[in-house]
C-alpha cells in the first residue's frame, strides 16, 4: 500500500528573504526586531519611544503593520496606534493621525486590508482598513459589558475572519 509523507514547507507570509518579525524588550521597552529562519541575524527594526509589537508581514514579505506605543504585555493598547514599516527599518508609516486604541494588526491574504482590534468604540472591536481608501470599517462591534472582540486572523481564501469572543456572564 503506498503512503504518503508529508515534508514541512516554510509558512507562506514572513520576510521576503526568509525573515521573521518579533516584539522583544531586550532593550528594556518591547521593540521590533527581525531575523533569519535560522535565528541568526536578530536586527533591531523599529525604535519607538514607547515601544512596539505586535508585528505581521504584508503577504508579499515587503512592509510590517504593528502596534506602538507598547510598553509591556496588556490586554487593550489604550492609546496606541497602527504603523508600517519597511523590512529594512526606512518609511515609517502611521496608519491613522490620532491614536484610537488600535492594536492586534492582521494583513488579509490580498495586500489591501488590515483587521484590527480597537477601542473606538468604547470596548474592543474589530476593524477594517482598506488600504487603498484608507477607511476604517466596523466588522463586529462589542456588545456593551457582554462581549468583547478582538484578535482577528483573516482565512488563506481572503473570505472568512477568524476572532476571539469574550463573553461576561
Amino acid at each position: 500500500t503506498p503512503t504518503l509523507t508529508l515534508t514541512p514547507s516554510p509558512t507562506p507570509q514572513g520576510g521576503g528573504y526568509g525573515q521573521f518579525a518579533f516584539a522583544s524588550d531586550r532593550s528594556g521597552i518591547p521593540q521590533i526586531y527581525i531575523a533569519n529562519q535560522d535565528g541568526s541575524a536578530q536586527t533591531l527594526l523599529t525604535d519607538m519611544p514607547e515601544g512596539a509589537c505586535q508585528p505581521s508581514w504584508s503577504p508579499d514579505g515587503m512592509r510590517l503593520v504593528f502596534t506602538s506605543p507598547c510598553s509591556g504585555v496588556e490586554d487593550n493598547f489604550t492609546n496606541s496606534s497602527l504603523y508600517m514599516i519597511n523590512p529594512d527599518g526606512t518609511d515609517l508609516t502611521p496608519l491613522f493621525t490620532d491614536p484610537g486604541g488600535d492594536f492586534d494588526p492582521a494583513w488579509s491574504p490580498d495586500g489591501t486590508h488590515i483587521a484590527f482590534t480597537s477601542l473606538r468604540t468604547g470596548r474592543p472591536s474589530i476593524f477594517s482598513l482598506n488600504l487603498a481608501t484608507n477607511e476604517a470599517t466596523l466588522l463586529i462591534e462589542a456588545i456593551g459589558n457582554i462581549m468583547e472582540a478582538r484578535h482577528p486572523v483573516w482565512s488563506a481564501l481572503n473570505n472568512q475572519m477568524l476572532y476571539v469572543v469574550k463573553r461576561f456572564g
